[in-house]
């Protein structure tokens, strides 16, 4: 059975752990006025070794599965979240965890750079999510990711954020 998202939940997690982030995609949506339904949490993991130490602890504990996994031999997914070695690459997972699914992004389209944490982490706006402070990406670069990466969703997200937003910068 997949486990419902519960967001409040998983950042908590986050935050307990002691985690550095900043959270894009729907959350990151919802943070500037534009309410919809998501399916998951993605975040932008600082690099540092020590961080992504927290963060692979963090994804044993919640015992998480890659997305996708059970469609591929194991050969075929050689990286594992939960490994610090392997987070240390820089890539990014689709990870099914007890509270819900969790993207690992570390490096995204339309921030420059190999690993986006630095460039994001400039430049966060701080919300509150049941008495957390939630680092989210700025306007900015969520408008970058979403042009950059395009699909009907993205498209629909940037027409959604100039209504809210009271602008005319749909694309």
């Amino acid at each position: 059975m997949i486990p419902s998202l519960d967001p409040e939940a998983l950042l908590r997690s986050l935050f307990e752990a002691g985690l550095r982030y900043v959270v894009v995609g729907g959350i990151a949506v919802n943070a500037y006025g534009v309410i919809r339904a998501t399916k998951d949490v993605d975040i932008c993991p600082d690099p540092d070794r020590s961080n992504l130490e927290r963060l692979a602890k963090l994804l044993r504990e919640l015992d998480v599965a890659q997305i996708g996994a059970d469609d591929f031999e194991e050969a075929e997914m050689p990286f594992d979240p939960r490994n610090v070695e392997d987070l240390a690459q820089g890539g990014n997972f689709r990870l099914r965890t007890s509270l819900g699914d969790l993207d690992v992004m570390q490096w995204l389209s339309g921030v420059p750079g190999e690993l986006a944490y630095p460039v994001l982490a400039a430049e966060v706006m701080v919300v509150d999510v049941g008495g957390l402070e939630i680092p989210v990406c700025s306007l900015s670069h969520l408008r970058a990711m979403k042009r950059a990466a395009g699909r009907p969703q993205d498209l629909q997200d940037l027409a959604d954020l100039a209504v809210a937003q009271g602008d005319e910068e749909a694309g």
